[in-house]
């Protein structure tokens, strides 16, 4: 698995076309939360070798918006775990998760928005500690983390 964070409209996107490009990866399925009707509810991937998922902050803000912090979270962790499983099946078998970073440390007023900086900071958390790669884009530039 290979997280890749930043700042909105950072070029996180353009870089991992790039990257994986260079590195001769077709990109298979592009599931995107900026896209209308991306939400998936079951996560379920078809039979590919490269799948990247972009705007994670936002599917786990649609998700907070529905539960309660510690359910999901334990949701999340779920998927990752499903998500290093599909991956595990095949050895070309790749996930590229794009994330936003949505408050740059800065605590909004707001409790919902409180809520969903912090799940998404946790779940930033376990990607990193789970991913084998993780990148940060800073500008379109890439600083590799792990």
């Amino acid at each position: 698995m290979h997280f890749v964070t930043g700042g909105a409209y950072n070029g996180k996107s353009r870089w991992v076309r790039e990257y994986y490009k260079a590195q001769e990866v077709d990109l298979d399925l592009w599931i995107s939360a900026y896209e209308s009707g991306s939400y998936h509810n079951d996560w379920h991937f078809p039979d590919s070798e490269a799948i990247v998922i972009e705007g994670m902050e936002q599917f786990i803000k649609k998700d907070c918006l529905h539960m309660d912090t510690t359910t999901c979270r334990s949701i999340w962790n779920s998927r990752l775990e499903n998500w290093l499983e599909w991956e595990s099946v095949e050895p070309d078998r790749l996930l590229i998760i794009i994330g936003s970073d949505i408050t740059r440390g800065i605590v909004p007023i707001g409790e919902e928005d409180r809520t969903w900086r912090d799940i998404t900071g946790w779940v930033y958390q376990d990607l990193s500690l789970k991913a084998d790669r993780v990148d940060l884009i800073w500008y379109g530039l890439n600083k590799q983390m792990k």
